[in-house]
């Protein structure tokens, strides 16, 4: 499809003024068109209307300064995504004179000089605020920049600069921030940067985690008042509109602001009200693309029924929600009210917990030392509960008893017992226990011994109990050293991560989600669900703990059961008993210290603690307990790209890669698929005429000194045209061309000729031509489709 050719059309440029107008004039008296036009009082000549000078002016400035608004939405999260503070005030100081420039009109090389000399000037005071009025910073930044030339040069991008990359930076927004700024001004086009504003907030905070939620409702407001200000201009020119009144165009301005001040208002009201509850959760998308492979695998189980609650031997692949089971489990009595521990686990791997030494040795009571309170403790397992494993409520240091389901006793000598995760069980080829007697000492805290314990730790416990995965997300570690920043020993620091959890994060057997194949736990426990329940909790304070070098270990048992009754038997301590179910199954926090050894914490909201001995409150001081509970998570660094690590996250990159790749094959072949069949849709569309590229336009030239604004418009229905009837021949002008065609009706051929002389007369004499409006073409349009 070639353009008009010049010499024919040049000598009918008068005759097809004239001839338009009557062949207009015939398509109106057919009724095919209105008798008049629509819009008449100002109708579009060959420029477009122009409102006063003095309301252009202010337009442009309310424009300017709704565009520098958008501007600072770009900018104000790149101080939460970067490693250090970045300060945003006086960048946007430069960009604002940078807006400021070319909206009144500075000549181009004076403006882009002005432009120049504030970006120097920011990067000297930012550089060297000590010797920025001496000027002395000049020489020295041309000496810097004349190194990182050599530094490019010689590909060392690493060892460029500050100055060299800031002022890039500000060149480069400034460049951008000139083109988007005159697409507003001279072209009317603002929705596709609101858009992009808006795209760019959403994925901060559905992807990185960040609270952008008033930036988008800012950035929306903006919007709206954006499109108002430049669709009066839009109308104005594309119906022949101008404004007859003085003022009007303060007028819609002023119900513009007023609209969008309402709905702005309802918005932020709605937002508030939803305060306690983020309005947008952080997407995994890793966790997406499991739920899509278990779509489409066919070797996944169907149904994928909810786990339920209890006390369960593996622990490696932990998360989602938790169905309540109320099964008994034991019926005890025991004279003081404790946690039931059954063992402790110390490998963590990102999904779970393995104990990495399952070890067992022959029991031997231990020598009591101390003057520790005893607590004794009778255990009657339910009958469909029989297990050979002993839960105790503190360190065993007596067994009384041992009785089979058959009634049988046995010698205490037939237990075994881990050293390294403290569980105690008979041999595998013995019968189930249904009852048994014992004496435990609980672990008595000293809170001001444990506090002044600042001794060095074992290498067997710094080996075991500070291990980490080799992909550990940097974000736990940085909330970690936030909570404990002010904390200077061991136990500071476990009892500030305790309360900060607790205090936190919420309870819920429900709404936890399970972490996807390439997803920390913890991570995705403090960071997308931020609920959960104690395994949550109880691993993610033994993972903070490791991560700011304090040994801990995770523990899981029963928490102490439902108070049933109380009795005294020969003058002993009062014995309570309690009927523990499967809805008691839990699992706590074990720190070590060297003065007393492992002490047990709870950081799961709702539960008292694991013994009475918690006299805590001595570290609790207000200031200790307002820093613990305000640490911001949008000072932490999210897991993702955003890392002064990189093999964090490229680790984390492969083992995904090589996930998909090697399992997940059925949802490659859904998204090249979905892939293809997207491809085809736009190929539909294309053909329809729905969507045109400009390269396709066979007649519209950027040369033209006073383009009409129904030129492009006219173009895309001739791409319609000529994909329906075929292509123009090189030679040949649009009216031949309409004269060649053979139409069944002979009211189509009269609108056919109609278009292709109006179209010849707005194209080549458009300050001659009649006046003529998007709906007057598009009537003309419609006697063309008419069939009948």
């Amino acid at each position: 499809m070639q353009p008009l050719e010049p010499r024919r059309e040049s000598r009918m440029l008068f005759q097809s003024s004239k001839a338009s107008r009557n062949a207009a004039e015939a398509v109106r008296s057919s009724g095919a068109i209105p008798s008049s036009p629509i819009f008449r009082a100002s109708a579009v000549t060959g420029a477009p209307v122009s409102p006063p000078v003095h309301q252009s002016i202010f337009r442009d400035i309310l424009i300017s300064l709704l565009l520098f608004l958008l501007i600072s939405e770009w900018l104000h999260p790149l101080a939460w995504m970067a490693d250090t503070s970045i300060e945003t005030g006086p960048i946007l100081v430069v960009f604002a004179l940078c807006i400021a420039i070319d909206c009144f009109k500075v000549p181009y090389a004076w403006g882009w000089t002005a432009k120049g000399v504030l970006i120097l000037l920011f990067v000297g005071f930012m550089f060297n605020r000590d010797t920025f009025v001496t000027g002395a910073w000049g020489i020295d930044l041309l000496r810097i920049i004349a190194q990182d030339a050599v530094h490019l040069m010689q590909a060392h991008f690493d060892l460029i600069s500050g100055e060299l990359r800031t002022l890039l930076f500000l060149l480069g927004w400034s460049l951008l921030i000139s083109v988007i700024q005159a697409l507003m001004l001279q072209r009317q086009h603002s929705l596709w940067f609101v858009a992009a504003t808006l795209i760019y907030l959403v994925i901060l905070q559905l992807v990185y985690g960040a609270d952008t939620v008033q930036g988008i409702m800012r950035t929306i407001g903006y919007g709206l008042l954006l499109l108002s200000l430049l669709n009066l201009s839009r109308i104005e020119q594309t119906y022949g509109l101008a404004s007859t009144r003085s003022g009007s165009a303060f007028k819609w301005m002023a119900v513009s602001l007023v609209v969008v001040g309402a709905l702005a208002g309802a918005a932020w009201y709605a937002a508030r009200q939803a305060e306690t509850e983020p309005l947008m959760k952080p997407v995994s998308w890793a966790y997406v693309s499991d739920r899509l492979f278990d779509l489409y695998n066919e070797e996944t189980h169907p149904g994928g029924a909810v786990a339920k609650s209890g006390y369960g031997q593996n622990d490696t692949s932990l998360g989602g929600p938790l169905q309540v089971d109320t099964t008994p489990v034991f019926t005890a009595k025991t004279s003081e009210l404790t946690y039931w521990r059954g063992e402790s686990k110390n490998f963590y791997d990102g999904k779970g917990w393995t104990q990495t030494n399952q070890g067992l040795e022959s029991y031997a009571e231990p020598v009591q030392t101390g003057a520790g309170r005893l607590v004794q403790q009778e255990v009657l397992w339910s009958d469909k509960s029989l297990n050979k494993q002993l839960f105790l409520g503190g360190n065993l240091v007596g067994v009384d008893s041992l009785l089979t389901e058959k009634g049988k006793p046995l010698a205490s000598n037939l237990l075994l017992a881990s050293p390294f995760s403290g569980k105690v069980t008979l041999p595998d080829i013995s019968d189930p226990l249904s009852y048994y007697k014992i004496t435990v000492q609980p672990v008595k805290e000293d809170s001001s011994l444990l506090n002044a314990d600042t001794s060095s730790y074992p290498a067997e416990i710094t080996g075991d109990y500070l291990q980490l995965p080799e992909a550990f997300p940097r974000s736990v570690r940085s909330i970690a050293e936030q909570v404990t920043a002010n904390r200077s020993t061991p136990y500071a620091k476990a009892v500030a991560i305790e309360q900060y959890l607790s205090h936190t994060y919420t309870y819920s057997l429900e709404k936890p989600t399970a972490p996807s194949r390439s997803e920390d736990f913890v991570s995705h426990f403090l960071f997308v669900d931020k609920t959960g329940y104690c395994d949550h909790f109880s691993t993610a304070m033994v993972v903070m703990l490791r991560s700011v070098g304090v040994p801990a270990r995770w523990v899981k048992g029963f928490a102490p059961g439902t108070l049933q009754s109380s009795s005294t038997e020969d003058g002993a301590d009062s014995l309570q008993e309690v009927l523990v179910r499967n809805q008691d199954a839990h699992s706590w926090v074990e720190v070590y210290f060297p003065s007393m050894g492992w002490v047990p914490f709870e950081p799961t909201p709702g539960f008292s603690g694991i013994s009475s001995d918690h006299p805590r409150e001595t570290l609790t001081t207000a200031a200790m307990a307002q820093s613990a509970m305000t640490a911001s998570l949008m000072n932490i660094p999210m897991p993702g790209k955003f890392t002064a690590n990189p093999s964090e996250w490229l680790q984390a990159a492969k083992n995904s890669v090589i996930d998909y790749a090697t399992t997940n094959r059925n949802l490659l072949i859904v998204l090249i698929g979905s892939a293809l069949i997207m491809a085809g849709i736009v190929l539909l569309l294309k053909r329809k005429g729905f969507l045109v590229s400009a390269a396709l336009v066979p007649f519209y030239k950027n040369d033209l000194n006073q383009p009409h604004p129904m030129i492009p418009y006219m173009d895309r229905l001739w791409i319609q045209l000529f994909r329906k009837y075929g292509a123009k021949p090189k030679d040949q002008t649009v009216r031949d061309y309409v004269s060649a065609l053979n139409f069944e009706h002979h009211g189509q051929k009269q609108a056919m000729l109609s278009f292709a002389l109006i179209y010849e007369s707005i194209r080549y004499d458009s300050a001659n031509s009649a006046p003529y409006t998007k709906r007057e073409i598009m009537a003309i349009w419609k006697a063309i489709q008419k069939t009948h």
